[in-house]
């Protein structure tokens, strides 16, 4: 194991022999997220992979460097048919662990090799979210023309699955939807939105078979002299002679004719129609949403890219930003004040450990006169050269840390950059501040006379009106 503030090996030790540092915590943290890791692994081998999935998330809110859980996850999420998260993990794994990581390789190797994959889930992730859209506008029919298109391009997708089984239920299509919850079930055996539908499916089935009845056979009964004969229809009918059986059979197979062609015949040729003016609209409607969608995924594909380098230059942060620490400690050491402060601005506060953060806010309340200085200093300059916008940027540093700095100058300077910036209300609010804590030096008597001169074009604008 290595340290955490050098990267020094420090073995099975509580203290880094090098630099010093407690390193117990932080193996607590490391051995914390290797048991969510095994619990992830274990749940993966028996098909909870919804469960390994929140287990190895686990993992890597203590230790994101854990790459064997980060590349576990990518393959929970691949079988699962969330192929873009799987990748987003396996990407991240190699990142943050270039060398000795055959598995991120593996992965990321069968993708590259398998021709027309990225295409594939590319048109499946489109048809799935143009789904999403055709629930929302109410066009359920098809929305379930699409969800099939999907499974059939990806079978492990599960929530396509759970989306097309909710649409059927809905339907009051139980037998279907239970058929698509059972494959769901066999990809992710502990999927708790799975098995809650399958509930509600067999409770809805459990309430149609309550409500049939079951009827008993039809008598018939007629008079022979004194006595009454009770028998069943079917004997009854055995004593009609065969000339009478023979017409009433002529005429039941007309009538079953007729009903096979008004309830067959008919409803089959009006769903031919209505199919092919549905496929029409489908082709129409996925080509426009190819083309609305074509932007929205190289933007998707600029974000990932952007996510993959923050997560990379956080690696790098923690320890450039020890390294700007010592360095600007040093400075303040050496009296350099202003070359502590622009070495302690280049600290990322949030990455350092509590003992680093202690030092931080120590040395940056000892330089803080200082970089309010550069900050004004600056805006100044940015004043004279007539470019209010960055004069805002630093004068409101200053103001946000010290109103009153410099008698008010500095909250004057930020309130006249809003006025010639046309930013009227901000400039207000400003001159009353400077009027309030100043009043009688030139920085008060200047912010009155601009807040007089505002008042003035406000009344003669409502004299005008």
């Amino acid at each position: 194991m290595q340290c955490f503030m050098c990267g020094a090996d420090v073995g099975n030790s509580k203290v880094c022999y090098n630099c010093g540092a407690d390193i117990l915590l932080y193996k607590q943290i490391i051995y914390t997220s290797y048991v969510f890791y095994n619990q992830g692994l274990e749940k993966a081998k028996v098909k909870d992979l919804s469960g390994a999935i929140e287990s190895l998330k686990s993992s890597l809110q203590y230790y994101k460097y854990n790459t064997r859980a980060r590349n576990l996850l990518g393959l929970c999420y691949y079988q699962v048919g969330e192929m873009v998260r799987a990748l987003n993990e396996w990407v991240l794994s190699k990142n943050l662990q270039p060398e000795d990581n055959p598995d991120a390789d593996r992965y990321l190797a069968e993708i590259e090799n398998a021709p027309g994959l990225l295409s594939k889930t590319n048109s499946t992730i489109k048809k799935y979210n143009q789904a999403i859209d055709y629930c929302k506008s109410g066009s359920k029919d098809l929305a379930m023309i699409q969800l099939k298109k999907v499974i059939t391009q990806n079978p492990n997708f599960v929530r396509a699955h759970q989306l097309l089984a909710l649409l059927y239920i809905q339907e009051g299509k139980y037998a279907d939807a239970r058929k698509i919850l059972s494959q769901a079930s066999k990809i992710d055996g502990n999927n708790t939105t799975t098995i809650r539908y399958i509930h509600e499916v067999k409770a809805r089935l459990k309430e149609q078979n309550t409500g049939r009845r079951r009827h008993k056979n039809d008598t018939v009964s007629f008079a022979d002299g004194n006595d009454t004969v009770i028998m069943s229809e079917k004997s009854f009918r055995s004593m009609l002679d065969n000339s009478r059986a023979s017409f009433v059979n002529i005429l039941l197979g007309l009538v079953i004719g007729l009903l096979i062609c008004f309830f067959l015949v008919v409803p089959t040729v009006r769903d031919s129609v209505k199919d092919g003016n549905t496929n029409t609209i489908l082709s129409l409607n996925e080509s426009l949403a190819e083309a609305n969608s074509e932007k929205d995924s190289l933007q998707s594909e600029v974000d990932g890219l952007k996510k993959e380098l923050s997560a990379f230059d956080d690696k790098q942060d923690v320890a450039t930003s020890y390294d700007n620490l010592f360095a600007a400690q040093n400075s303040y050491n050496a009296g350099d004040s202003a070359a502590a402060s622009e070495y302690i601005q280049l600290v990322t506060k949030d990455v350092l450990g509590e003992q680093g953060q202690q030092a931080y806010d120590s040395l940056y309340e000892l330089i803080s006169p200082t970089i309010l200085q550069g900050y004004y200093d600056d805006g100044n300059n940015f004043y004279a050269e007539e470019n209010y916008e960055s004069a805002i940027v630093n004068y409101k540093t200053v103001v946000d840390s010290d109103e009153s700095y410099d008698d008010g100058a500095a909250l004057f300077l930020l309130g006249d950059c809003y006025r010639l910036t046309d930013q009227t209300d901000l400039a207000l609010e400003c001159f009353n501040k400077v009027v309030e804590l100043y009043p009688s030096n030139k920085w008060g008597r200047q912010a009155k006379v601009y807040i007089a001169a505002d008042d003035t074009q406000l009344d003669a604008k409502e004299i005008g009106e």
